[in-house]
């Protein structure tokens, strides 16, 4: 059974970026787990906004749209309807931001583990009780768990 992950859009920006090549290397790594079947990757629906905000202040529409239809691919999108609960809970643990509640919540819905490059969220999600990864000071500790030189092709 594959290992429930749940991927924040700080992460995903980097396949479609060229600002920190380290970092896309590591969301590609992220990538090949998911394709090998290793892990499944989930997000919020909300991130799908997010993600398309956040692409949009770098790329034309018609990239953004591309690149969505890569995302979606892979992700399975959580809708806000199933993690109203836990919203509120972590809203009331962490008085953090919305956007980060969302990928938080979803990985304690989901019990699963929450990935990332927001250090904060990374914080907040292990101190809510939810296994967290912050990839860019991490990413070997995350990886490690399942990578090895078998998987490199």
């Amino acid at each position: 059974m594959s290992l429930k992950v749940v991927i924040d859009t700080s992460l995903i920006f980097h396949l479609f970026s060229s600002f920190y090549p380290e970092r896309t290397k590591t969301t590609e790594e992220v990538i090949k787990l998911a394709k090998l079947g290793i892990i499944e990757l989930y997000a919020p629906q909300l991130g799908e906004i997010e993600f398309i905000a956040v692409l949009s202040r770098y790329l034309d529409h018609d990239q953004v749209e591309q690149a969505l239809r890569f995302y979606s691919a892979l992700v399975t999108w959580i809708p806000e309807e199933l993690l109203i609960e836990d919203l509120k809970e972590v809203a009331f643990k962490t008085y953090h931001k919305a956007s980060d509640i969302y990928f938080i919540a979803t990985a304690s819905y989901l019990n699963g583990i929450l990935i990332t490059n927001d250090n904060k969220m990374a914080e907040l999600a292990k101190s809510s009780g939810i296994q967290s990864f912050c990839l860019v000071k991490e990413s070997e500790k995350f990886s490690g768990r399942w990578w090895d030189d078998s998987y490199h092709g």
